[in-house]
């Protein structure tokens, strides 16, 4: 048996609208923080980074293909690992934000 409080409808009501307030106020931080990450000043990239592609050595530069945006994913990859992260793995699969991004340069 739970011991979980049983209230009136009426009482129900104030506390979702009083609970509706702080989800509001919860929403509004979570902007205003999302905000100043975005605002963040930006670091010039100056060491030459290389990687190896499906089409062979590139650099960062290089990755981008001429677009002003990069999606970049941390997929993990253990060094005595025989495959990836399974949820890394099932959201590379699944992602079709490359699909979207890919044909604009914004």
């Amino acid at each position: 048996m739970t011991d979980h409080k049983t209230g009136t409808r009426q009482e129900w009501l104030a506390a979702r609208r009083k609970l509706l307030q702080a989800e509001k106020e919860f929403t509004r931080r979570g902007d205003e923080l999302a905000q100043q990450r975005q605002d963040l000043p930006w670091v010039r990239i100056d060491k030459e980074y290389r990687f190896d592609t499906d089409q062979g050595s590139a650099s960062l530069k290089d990755l981008f293909k001429g677009r002003s945006q990069l999606l970049v994913y941390h997929f993990m990859f253990g060094p005595d690992w025989t495959a990836g992260c399974p949820s890394c793995s099932m959201i590379a699969t699944a992602s079709t934000a490359s699909r979207c991004i890919s044909p604009t340069t914004t």
